[in-house]
């Protein structure tokens, strides 16, 4: 264990959106984040400067970088953006909200609700398949409930529905036909968490936590579960007051993550968030193990690469890339380092003048 830090001194930068982050997202090298206000930036992880910024409609649910393009659910509204530009090339409206969004390499995958409130119910739940070109509906099938979860696999998708319907449903591209998972637990799915190996993780109301993996087959079901995810090694976690250290695993090292709230990894770090109090944390790199708090409550993440960025309560985006945090976590105990990528990086932290 390394000691301490506070989240802004291992992370490679810091920004800031007006209102509660919604969503983020990064590639290799460009971080996206959106706010419930519907402001959404893209800045450039090399410098740390802001590339460009729109409004869009409140709130920015769910976003996407897929072929240059960055796909947003916003209000309403399903908006294409040049990934560049920020400039914005279609977009499509939705008789409800605009939930969640799933792309592949032609389409996008896009599931809408409608919140009744005199009844406190969803209502009018549809997923559509659209050409992620031009907008264009391929396909629009009624949902018997609100999707919660949705993820692709190559061009067809998966979701997890809630009630009264509950359970998980396979889409092919172009079909028309939702097809329930029947081996699947009938449950009320809340999460879903995909691995890098393609095997799905979904998180049931009840508890229930079961994995689907790459060819469809139901495995790993477990009960009075309240957090799932996987490491950056491909093991599954899944938090379980069954289990003595709450995890699917052997290694006596990840039973401090018994009490996690969220796990998010990318390919070489795993970071997660405690139960007990949400402002604190864990992250593991190589052989290390980094404590960590922040102001902010956790309220949007994603993995992938070497990196992981991370949205907050309070408006702030924080990117956390595994050799920044290794280098500054072992920085005390390492004499004669070569700091200039450190200190380049520590450069960027600063909160940048709003546009």
């Amino acid at each position: 264990m390394e000691g301490h830090h506070q989240l802004n001194e291992i992370a490679s930068f810091v920004r800031l959106l007006p209102a509660p982050i919604t969503s983020v997202t990064h590639n290799e090298n460009e971080v996206i984040a959106g706010d419930k206000g519907g402001n959404i930036s893209k800045w450039c992880i090399s410098n740390g400067r802001r590339s460009w910024s729109r409004q869009l409609d409140p709130s920015v649910s769910d976003i996407h970088i897929v072929n240059n393009l960055v796909m947003v659910a916003s209000g309403k509204y399903l908006y294409c953006l040049t990934l560049e530009e920020g400039r914005i090339l279609w977009s499509v409206s939705f008789d409800g909200a605009c939930d969640l969004l799933s792309p592949n390499e032609k389409t996008v995958w896009v599931t809408s609700s409608v919140y009744e409130i005199e009844i406190g119910h969803y209502v009018d739940c549809k997923v559509q398949e659209l050409d992620s070109q031009n907008g264009a509906m391929i396909q629009s099938l009624d949902l018997p409930s609100k999707a919660w979860s949705i993820e692709n696999t190559g061009a067809d998708c998966i979701l997890g529905l809630g009630r009264p319907d509950p359970g998980v449903y396979f889409i092919r591209s172009g079909t028309g036909t939702l097809e329930p998972k029947t081996e699947a637990p009938d449950l009320p799915i809340i999460e879903s968490v995909r691995s890098s190996k393609g095997s799905i993780s979904f998180l049931t109301a009840s508890g229930t936590a079961f994995e689907i993996d790459s060819r469809g087959r139901l495995q790993n079901i477990v009960d009075e579960a309240t957090c799932i995810g996987y490491r950056h090694d491909g093991t599954w976690l899944c938090q379980t007051s069954k289990r003595k250290n709450g995890l699917n695993v052997s290694d006596d090292s990840l039973i401090r993550l018994a009490e996690a709230r969220f796990v998010v990894c990318s390919e070489t770090m795993t970071v997660t968030m405690t139960k007990s109090d949400p402002t604190k944390g864990m992250i593991q790199v190589n052989n290390l193990d980094v404590t960590w708090s922040h102001r902010g409550e956790v309220t949007s993440y994603n993995g992938q690469g070497d990196r992981i960025s991370i949205g907050y309560s309070t408006g702030e985006i924080i990117l956390l890339e595994s050799g920044v945090v290794e280098r500054r976590a072992r920085a005390a105990d390492v004499s004669g380092e070569d700091t200039a990528k450190i200190r380049a990086r520590l450069r960027m932290l600063r909160f940048e003048e709003q546009p």
